[in-house]
């Protein structure tokens, strides 16, 4: 059975309390007229990417070149008020800055959230996954959720907006529609520096440069002493899931390891390391056994099956045993955990949400799972929750939101203002962690019950996992029940 908590664990995700509809750190906020000058640089502030691989932008006295390089798409904004620029092959010509904008993707809400340009967002999509209080509360009376069961409407309402920001492959595609992919960069800070990509269609650069230079260093500075003081004693971390039979994997379960790129970036960058195999987004396991081979030397295991389930729904799926559970360290020592305490009362995940803005509290909370007593003063995970210890979820509501129109607030501490402790090799956290090991833990897949590429599962499960990588992106009520109907 479920459990919850008291709201006080939410207080750090709702925004901080500030004047609603705020100009402070936006440029060029009033159209040009008749008589203003095109030579004139109206973006004094710019955007400088440095960890995204996906995107870039170009500067030029009245308009923005914005490229998506993942998807070979260019958007060119241009100040509203001045003549369309002549720009050869754009996907899109959209006037800033944008005062009306719609999301598919809860992300890219959030990222609009951070930004404090939540007040321009008209429609958003599977509105009730949607886990942020304030944009809860705004869905009461300001944002109007698209309208899936009735496509003539949703057209009218994605024509009414200045920009329509989606994930490649939608259905929902229009001459206004802008892609993100931030889901598919390689490291945390690369996914959080997408802030910068939505920025210039608001001319929120300021603001955008603020906010990740803080993030960057509170993450570096994580980094570095998660690092010193852990060095030694690195627990394994692997990220694994499950997927009953059904029809679209040939009615044969699977298990599956994530080895996505980011994942290796945070969890070095916590002081633990990963299990490594062969440089795959993922590995599936046609057995339990083969799956549970892989596993045999890990500490940790944080679960991302697709399901809410209890820790014996968990241990029953994975196959484990009374006969065997004292084989694997991370059931022994308790050490299970799923990225699920953050839920609207729909069942949305707040792991799709802030964590891809913010990596440093991403970072911090993974500190949190591999050396719960990192900080003196004591640290309750955001995103994770102990399944095997049956911690509590933490649903959100609309009554969390302080202030609709504040910038969001980054939940992260101030990582120069906490005290590390020293890693304790006694402490039963660390039952069963090899010390002195700083490298990752590499298997061997030659001689594991491994899932064909060409197999019929995997086909099956190759969708899926396409789908999976995008859950950082799209809403997850949604996006949980096409995964579902694909594995």
């Amino acid at each position: 059975m479920k459990k919850f908590i008291s709201l006080s664990l939410i207080s750090l995700l709702a925004p901080i309390a500030a004047i609603a509809q705020s100009t402070d750190g936006l440029q060029s906020t009033s159209c040009l007229t008749s008589s203003s000058s095109s030579t004139t640089d109206l973006y004094k502030t710019k955007v400088d990417v440095k960890y995204a691989k996906y995107f870039s932008v170009d500067y030029h006295n009245t308009y923005k070149v914005v490229n998506n390089l993942s998807t070979n798409d260019t958007y060119v904004l241009y100040q509203c008020g001045s003549n369309k620029p002549s720009v050869d092959k754009a996907s899109a010509f959209i006037p800033i800055p944008v005062t009306s904008a719609a999301a598919w993707a809860t992300t890219a809400a959030i990222f609009l959230e951070a930004l404090g340009v939540q007040n321009d967002i008209k429609n958003l999509g599977t509105a009730p996954s949607i886990v942020s209080a304030c944009l809860q509360k705004l869905l009461e009376d300001v944002i109007e959720p698209f309208n899936e069961s009735n496509s003539t409407q949703t057209d009218q309402q994605e024509d009414s907006n200045a920009v329509v920001f989606n994930m490649p492959g939608s259905d929902d595609d229009t001459a206004n529609t802008v892609y993100s992919v931030e889901y598919l960069e390689g490291s945390a800070l690369g996914r959080s520096e997408w802030i910068k990509f939505f920025a210039t269609f608001f001319n929120a650069e300021e603001r955008a440069n603020t906010l990740f230079d803080s993030i960057d260093s509170n993450y570096q500075c994580f980094s570095t002493k998660a690092n010193k003081e852990y060095n030694d004693i690195r627990p394994v971390v692997a990220w694994t899931s499950y997927a009953a039979p059904t029809e679209y994997n040939n009615n044969t379960a699977y298990w599956q390891i994530s080895f996505a790129d980011y994942k290796y970036d945070i969890v070095r960058d916590a002081g633990a390391r990963m299990l490594n195999t062969t440089g795959k987004q993922s590995t599936m396991f046609s057995t339990s056994q083969a799956f549970l081979d892989a596993l045999e030397e890990v500490d940790i295991v944080i679960d991302e099956s697709f399901v809410s389930y209890t820790y014996n729904d968990l241990l029953k799926n994975y196959g484990i045993t009374d006969k065997n559970k004292s084989e694997y360290s991370w059931v022994s020592t308790d050490r299970v955990y799923r990225p699920d305490r953050i839920q609207s009362t729909a069942g949305g995940l707040g792991w799709f949400e802030a964590p891809v803005a913010f990596a440093d509290a991403l970072l911090q909370d993974l500190i949190g799972v591999a050396h719960p007593k990192f900080s003196k003063e004591g640290y309750q995970p955001i995103w994770f929750r102990n399944l095997a210890n049956s911690d509590p979820v933490a649903v959100v509501t609309a009554a969390n939101c302080t202030n609709v129109y504040a910038q969001r607030q980054d939940p992260a501490g101030t990582c120069s203002s906490i005290d590390f402790q020293s890693a304790n090799p006694s402490d039963s956290a660390y039952s069963g962690v090899d010390q002195n090991e700083t490298q990752d833990l590499v298997y061997d897949l030659s001689k594991s019950d491994i899932i064909d590429d060409d197999s019929e599962s995997a086909k099956g499960s190759k969708s899926s996992d396409a789908l999976s990588v995008k859950l950082s992106a799209v809403s997850s009520v949604l996006a949980i029940s096409l995964i579902a109907a694909l594995c």
